[in-house]
Formats: C-alpha cells, structure tokens, sequence
C-alpha cells in the first residue's frame, strides 16, 4: 500500500546504499554524514556535503496498463497512481585537498563509486522496499541524458560549475487514492418487450 511519504522514503533508501558502499569499510571515501539529499544550488563553499542526491522530476509509470477500481464493501476505490522518480546524483570537491588536479579525480572515483552502489543494486526484491512505496519490485536506472538536456538541467539549478553528476529513474512508486465512492452491484434487469404498431395506431399481428 502506497502513501504520501513514497518519495521521502524512497529517497532515504536510496541515500542507505549510497551511505553503506561510500562511508562503510575500512576505507571510506566519504563520511556518511556527507552524503544528503540537496541539490547542487544548495552547496556553497563552506558546505562540505560530498554527494547529493536530489529528486528533480516526477513522471508517470509507463510501464503499468491502466487499471480498474478496486470494489470491496460495498464501495469502489480509484487505483493507485503509479509514478517513477527522477534523481540528480551530484558529487562535490573535497574542500580539505589543495591541488585542483588531486580533488578532480576524487570526485571521480566517489562518483564511480556511487554509481556502482545503485547498479549493484539496480533491481530492490519488495521485501526490501517501504510499504509506504509499494509492494512491487523497485528498478534504480540510469537515465541518459544527451549532453544539452543535462546542461538544462544543471543551469535550473545553479550558473556554477558543472560537477561530476549522473541522472536516474526509479520507480514504480505508488500513491494510494483517498477517494472512495459507494458502489452497488447490479443483481436484477427489468426487461420488457413492446409489440410495434403501424402509424395508424393498429397493432401488428402478423409479424410483418
């Protein structure tokens, strides 16, 4: 069953597996409090968050056929809506390195790094996803972009400069409806059948 809270708790999923393969092990290459769900207008230079995740964009499921109502006690519910979310995967400069080429490389390797934790786990079984998502298969992939649609993109946000980033689709998400309407099923049909009359107002007999 699918809630309000699909994309919050979506987001803070996805932000467990980035966290998990970025901050855990013996070598980290972040902090696990470095990785947030910003976008990159919200970094400046005192920020030292190192990878943002930042769901830009919602569109509906393509993949699901529409579906009926559900029917239970006597009312009729609308389905659910069936939705896919868009994420920005930004990874910032380490402000602690001074030599530019040095920082250039490690954003580098934390954004490889990250995008290897969301294809790793690119298919999540439901029994790993929030009820408040779903209880389907969740599918994270990566969402090309041609070069002028992420410059789009990353200028909405900021007129700094671009940083290593790659974006997402992830779904489907389900939101339940609210709306719920008395519904009766149709048990008998009153059917009657009328014999035709001529203009004249004489009724036909004889099946003519």
């Amino acid at each position: 069953m699918g809630s309000p809270s699909a994309f919050r708790d979506l987001t803070t999923l996805l932000l467990d597996v980035l966290q998990a393969r970025l901050a855990g092990g013996d070598d980290p290459l972040v902090e696990e409090h470095q990785v947030k769900p910003l976008s990159p207008a919200a970094m400046d230079d005192d920020s030292n968050v190192r990878v943002g995740l930042y769901l830009h964009a919602v569109s509906t499921d393509t993949g699901r056929t529409s579906e009926p109502p559900e029917i239970d006690d006597g009312h009729k519910t609308r389905p659910p809506l069936r939705l896919e979310g868009h994420y920005l995967l930004t990874v910032f400069p380490d402000p602690t390195l001074e030599e530019e080429g040095n920082g250039v490389l490690d954003q580098h390797e934390v954004l490889g790094t990250a995008m290897q934790a969301l294809y790793d786990n690119s298919v999540i079984e439901p029994d790993n996803v929030p009820p408040s998502i779903g209880d389907q298969q969740l599918t994270v992939s990566h969402d090309d972009l041609d070069e002028g649609e992420a410059l789009d993109l990353w200028r909405s946000f900021t007129e700094g400069p671009k940083q290593p980033c790659a974006t997402y689709r992830v779904g489907p998400i389900s939101i339940d409806s609210t709306q719920r309407t008395a519904f009766e099923r149709v048990n008998e049909r009153d059917v009657r059948v009328s014999r035709d009359e001529d203009p004249a107002g004489a009724t036909d007999t004889t099946g003519n």
